[in-house]
């Protein structure tokens, strides 16, 4: 794999072992966009409604009143691997750092809050808003996560690492969610470590499925999409039409 990139992070070291793949390139370019969810349920999500960086900034973010818990869970996707991450007035945790399975169990509904042990037998008593979406969750699926029809070129499914945590209600409907969706985050800078191995493989593991695909549904130039559609080429676009002369009917 190859990685072009701004900053650094702490499993990039690991090119020196697998080596550089110019075939499998990851673009880690960080940038984020917004979903505002009824109810707050992951699966309520409408991707035509997306929220830039800038319109949220610019229009929402005042609106918007931040999640005030200590201990929160946040969702990671590596490649198609999913990793429940729990941030803690502690540190920074992952299911991997769980001491007892069943503290991962669905939680019920309108149970918001689960206790949780960790291994350094750290206990803490974690929010999370995942509760509903839970059964998708366990499907360490993407697609399935988003239940809408969602494009197969949406940048949700193809981008290599998506961070999807919950970051405030609406000001003015306390039933209207807001998630932020960062796509590429730099791990080390919001405290997440974890094997290096393991995400160096995930992704790699992405890129070349992602590349496959590619190679059994090669894309469709712009020429034969609007082609396809109807349209001529040398006619600005328009759709081809049988020219009526004078005196047609």
């Amino acid at each position: 794999m190859k990685i072009i990139s701004k900053f650094k992070d702490f499993y990039d070291y690991k090119v020196t072992k697998y080596g550089v793949d110019e075939k499998l390139v990851y673009t880690r370019k960080t940038y984020c966009e917004y979903f505002q969810v009824l109810i707050g349920n992951i699966s309520n999500i409408n991707i035509d409604y997306r929220i830039s960086e800038d319109d949220f900034n610019k229009n929402l973010k005042d609106d918007t009143k931040p999640i005030d818990e200590k201990n929160i869970h946040k969702i990671l996707f590596i490649g198609e691997k999913l990793i429940h991450l729990f941030f803690t007035e502690n540190a920074v945790y992952t299911h991997f750092d769980i001491k007892n399975e069943n503290d991962l169990r669905k939680l019920n509904d309108f149970q918001y809050k689960k206790e949780i042990t960790f291994k350094n037998e750290k206990k803490f008593s974690i929010f999370s808003k995942f509760g509903s979406d839970w059964d998708n969750l366990l499907s360490f699926n993407r697609k399935k996560l988003i239940t809408y029809d969602i494009d197969k070129d949406d940048i949700i499914l193809n981008e290599p690492m998506l961070l999807i945590e919950l970051i405030g209600t609406s000001k003015s409907s306390r039933y209207l969610y807001t998630y932020k969706f960062t796509y590429n985050p730099n791990l080390s800078k919001i405290g997440v470590y974890i094997d290096e191995d393991f995400i160096w493989q995930s992704l790699v593991e992405f890129l070349s499925n992602k590349r496959s695909e590619k190679e059994i549904s090669p894309e469709v130039s712009n020429e034969n999409k609007i082609l396809s559609k109807g349209f001529d080429l040398k006619t600005s676009f328009r759709p081809n039409m049988k020219k009526k002369h004078k005196g047609d009917i």
